[in-house]
């Protein structure tokens, strides 16, 4: 027998009322329910940790939903618990975001609240431009100790709230909010000082709602991006300055901001490198040479923000900038590991917290970064967390809440995924998922799983409900860069987009990209600037600080028309908007280009502001259906629709010609204009192109 997605996890944390005088007592019984995919299951028991696993037969209610019941003592770390089917077999709960593992196995996870301390409960939620208006309960721990009136703020702000002393319930309610992010945060205490899990209501205010399907990210290497703080500036001792600290900073973010040097590109969603605190010191690669942690990915400090990026104040500004410019912010989450400096290594090294006993150096010998994936260390600075262990897990989710609600971002980008157990995505998953319960608003995750070009069946598996909303598409990128770097054939391209849509699963967000910090420069591919060692070439034979030739530039443009009209949520990566070249790491790393900017690579620019603009304003182009209307070896002609948005796509590398193509967009004419010449194309069925000779072409309607 197999299990409906439906089967669930309910905790009943602050529901119903004990009797007693009011406001009552919160009930603290645990309910599980598992609803079956066959109507004709047999029984269905529930084996859990509170008992060592012996089977408890749940009841099956009248609709079919198998249900069980029962109080449980409070414990920090909860119960480890599966389904057991009527034919023998056992399952993980399928919605319950957090796991345990028991040994050596991984249950789903039934988390206990403490009773003794007061709760909140919401129990309605609404806001648009008109009011913000909420409705709670409060509750008593079990101690029965009387309650506060409870402190309700509004974007940090106290304010009023109706209060029944008697009853426990409540009512916030303010009218005539701006437009941008709001949050609403409840806060209880009782004259004992036992404090309730405090409440956040993060929402948003705007007239269209936001998706993070069809948006546009940029990736902000904080570092290499803008100086917006020279006093700031500290770079390490002893370290070349292209594997150092340069200058970038919250400040300088926050300027191109406000400059609306986003807004021009089309940008909807920023992405920041880790904002962590990383060691002063320099350390050692493993090529030999010195690096200091400007890329943030060695994380000393759970709640610390790198002080040579600014301080945790100048992130909320950055953020808060970019919420006025109606942008969310995703921050790089570092999961895999901390550095050896980091508290957590000093205080529970011998807690299981690490995988210190079966650890290895990953590449080294005997230890293959396949095999050992889970458990090896990137290096010996860098100690590899253990997310078997629930209260490193709790620990660690707790830091990701912090951030959150301190600094107010939509979501993050989760490095080396395949690095740990999906336990570790669950929680994340699970601890974004908490505060949109009440209301609805998404937090964005995306994973970093490098791999090859066959590599979709292993970025699939991390992609899912209780998992990540999408990841970034290696397979596709390997064939980008051959189709539009190394002339390929255009058939391939639409291989794999006709290979992504047969594996990913509808509402997948992944995210295509022409570069990131971990390859080389698209513009240096185009120009066949990199040889057989980019690393290698970073340090010794690196290309120039700027590409002197048109070619390279018309192959980067046609590269980004193609990104930028696929689904998912397309990745520019700061600096290619204007063709900065780069081997690997870190030349690939460069300071951002600010000034001096050539004719080719200020003609780059404006056209990814007349592409991105196009993206933004579009349905069509940014959320259509796609299909694949001609491709041969240099032409490839592709449309989107949805709901009434159409946008066609038209890349030709070879010379000009005619080409009659059967469009679906609909009955009747429609007229669609060109992104960047502003031509007008009229398209009604059938319709015959005139395609110019190495064309780039983006009609929208």
């Amino acid at each position: 027998m197999r299990a409906a997605v439906t089967a669930g996890l309910m905790l009943l944390m602050a529901c119903g009322k004990a009797p007693g005088p009011a406001p009552a007592v919160r009930t603290c019984e645990s309910t599980l329910r598992f609803a079956p995919e066959n109507a004709d299951a047999g029984m269905v028991s529930v084996r859990g940790e509170w008992n060592g696993f012996t089977a408890e037969p749940m009841t099956r209610r009248p609709d079919g939903v198998f249900e069980w019941k029962k109080t449980l003592e409070y414990r920090s770390v909860g119960y480890a618990y599966r389904f057991l089917l009527g034919d023998g077999s056992e399952m993980l709960d399928a919605t319950a975001h957090f796991t345990r593992w028991a040994g050596t196995t991984e249950h789903s996870r039934l988390r206990v609240p403490d009773c003794t301390l007061p709760s909140i409960e919401v129990n309605a939620f609404h806001a648009d431009a008109s009011e913000v208006h909420v409705e709670f309960a409060t509750f008593r721990g079990t101690t029965s100790a009387a309650l506060r009136t409870p402190v309700v703020t509004f974007d940090g702000t106290a304010s009023d709230v109706m209060f029944n002393a008697e009853t426990g319930s409540a009512i916030f309610s303010l009218p005539n909010l701006s437009a941008g992010k709001h949050t609403v945060k409840i806060s209880l205490s009782d004259v004992a000082d036992a404090n309730a899990e405090p409440v956040f209501l993060p929402f948003w205010v705007e007239a269209k709602p936001f998706t993070f399907e069809g948006a546009t990210m940029y990736f902000v290497f904080t570092d290499r991006f803008r100086n917006g703080d020279q006093g700031n500036d500290k770079p390490s001792a002893g370290v070349d300055t292209r594997a150092n600290y340069q200058g970038g900073d919250f400040k300088g973010v926050t300027a191109a901001i406000n400059d609306g040097y986003f807004d021009r590109l089309g940008v909807t969603v920023l992405w920041l490198s880790p904002p962590e605190m990383n060691p002063d010191e320099g350390y050692g690669g493993t090529d030999g040479r010195q690096y200091s942690g400007y890329h943030g990915y060695w994380p000393m400090g759970p709640r610390a923000v790198q002080s040579r990026f600014g301080t945790i104040s100048d992130l909320k500004d950055l953020v808060h900038a970019a919420h006025a410019h109606s942008i969310r912010v995703i921050t790089d989450l570092v999961l895999n590991h901390v550095h050896e400096k980091h508290p957590w290594y000093a205080q529970h090294r011998d807690d299981d917290w690490f995988n210190t006993a079966t650890g290895c150096v990953c590449g080294s010998p005997g230890c293959d970064w396949d095999t050992h994936a889970l458990t090896c260390w990137f290096t010996p600075y860098l100690p590899d967390l253990n997310w078997k262990n629930t209260p490193m897990s709790d620990a660690f989710t707790a830091d990701v809440r912090w951030w959150l609600e301190e600094a107010d971002v939509d979501g993050f980008r989760l490095d080396a995924v395949r690095h740990l157990e999906r336990t570790g995505t669950r929680a994340i998953r699970g601890t974004v998922s908490e505060y949109s319960q009440y209301t609805g608003l998404p937090y964005f995750l995306v994973g970093e799983t490098f791999t090859s070009v066959d590599g979709r069946d292993l970025i699939k598996s991390y992609i899912g409900p209780q998992l990540l909303d999408g990841q970034f598409d290696f397979p596709l990128y390997w064939v980008v860069v051959d189709v539009f770097a190394r002339g390929q054939s255009m058939r391939q391209l639409d291989t794999a987009l006709t290979q992504n849509e047969a594996t990913y699963a509808a509402g997948t967000v992944n995210s295509a990209f022409l570069g990131n910090h971990d390859v080389s420069r698209f513009i240096s591919y185009a120009a066949g600037e990199i040889q057989n060692d980019p690393l290698g070439q970073a340090w010794n034979s690196a290309p120039g600080p700027s590409v002197q030739t048109d070619e390279p530039f018309y192959r980067a443009k046609m590269a980004f028309a193609f990104l930028l009209s696929q689904p998912g949520i397309p990745l520019i990566y700061y600096g290619d908007e204007v063709g900065m070249p780069g081997a690997g790491d870190p030349d690939n790393r460069r300071f951002m280009k600010w000034t001096n900017l050539s004719s080719r690579e200020s003609d780059l620019l404006t056209f990814m502001q007349q592409l991105g603009t196009a993206r933004k304003n579009n349905d069509g182009l940014r959320m259509g259906k796609r299909s694949t209307l001609f491709v041969d070896d240099d032409l490839l002609i592709i449309q989107r629709v949805s709901q009434g948005h159409s946008a066609l796509l038209v890349l030709n590398r070879g010379s000009a010609r005619t080409q009659l193509v059967s469009t679906n967009l609909g009955p009747g004419t429609h007229v669609l204009k060109d992104a960047f010449t502003g031509q007008m194309l009229t398209v009604q069925g059938s319709t015959s192109l005139t395609i110019p000779a190495r064309a780039i072409q983006v009609f929208t309607e």
